[in-house]
């Protein structure tokens, strides 16, 4: 039985059309812990994620999340346990703020809306001033946008962390500011895509994304 405490992808295929993605693989990742996917272009990172969440299925297999079986109708019920930072952060935001505040638009995260002293000391943590959130998007960096959708994640405060590409636009000191922020989520599910050296020496483990894809199946 799935404890559930586990985060789980059991036995999974995927194709589409001819090209076959993941035959038969087999991977668990603990509560609270912080992994990296890792491979070429192409390989289907991306794709990965899009499975955990639900926007693609499987073609044979099962996902579960926190223990709960993912299926078409519960899909919404799922989702509603992790937050998704996209690799390109294109939102119809004007201002930093807005950009922030997105997620608690909806009705669902509107309960969990933050106070200005909790949002202060993670943009600080996250090496961002707060003076940011008046600014308008356009003047922002691609660095400084991107931390700035990945507070609105940390601040919805879901059990499971989805991060395609989080340092894509980031230097050094804010690689480190941003593995830092996660580090100090010990009960936080992290799951991340990325091909960038210095996130994967921040990671508790590395999985290869070939390494899921062989046809025997690999336990991980």
């Amino acid at each position: 039985m799935l404890d559930n405490n586990i985060t789980g992808i059991f036995k999974l295929s995927l194709a589409f059309g001819k090209q076959q993605l993941f035959h038969n693989a087999d991977l668990s990742i603990r509560q609270g812990e912080k992994v990296c996917i890792t491979g070429p272009s192409g390989s289907g990172k991306t794709t990965f994620l899009n499975l955990l969440m639900g926007f693609q299925q499987a073609s044979e297999g099962e996902v579960r999340i926190l223990g709960t079986l993912l299926r078409e109708d519960n899909v919404k019920e799922v989702r509603a346990k992790m937050a998704w930072l996209p690799q390109e952060i294109s939102v119809d935001a004007e201002t930093g703020r807005e950009l922030l505040m997105l997620p608690f638009s909806f009705r669902q995260n509107r309960k969990h809306k933050p106070e200005e002293d909790r949002i202060a000391s993670l943009l600080t943590s996250l090496n961002l001033e707060t003076d940011l959130l008046e600014q308008k998007t356009d003047t922002l960096s691609g660095g400084q946008k991107q931390r700035l959708a990945l507070a609105s994640c940390l601040l919805l405060q879901k059990p499971l962390l989805l991060l395609d590409e989080p340092s894509s636009a980031l230097d050094d000191a804010s690689v480190d500011a941003v593995a830092d922020a996660l580090e100090a989520l010990p009960d936080t599910t992290l799951i991340t895509v990325s091909h960038d050296e210095r996130w994967f020496r921040r990671m508790e483990r590395i999985i290869k994304i070939e390494q899921i894809q062989g046809t025997d199946g690999h336990n991980l």
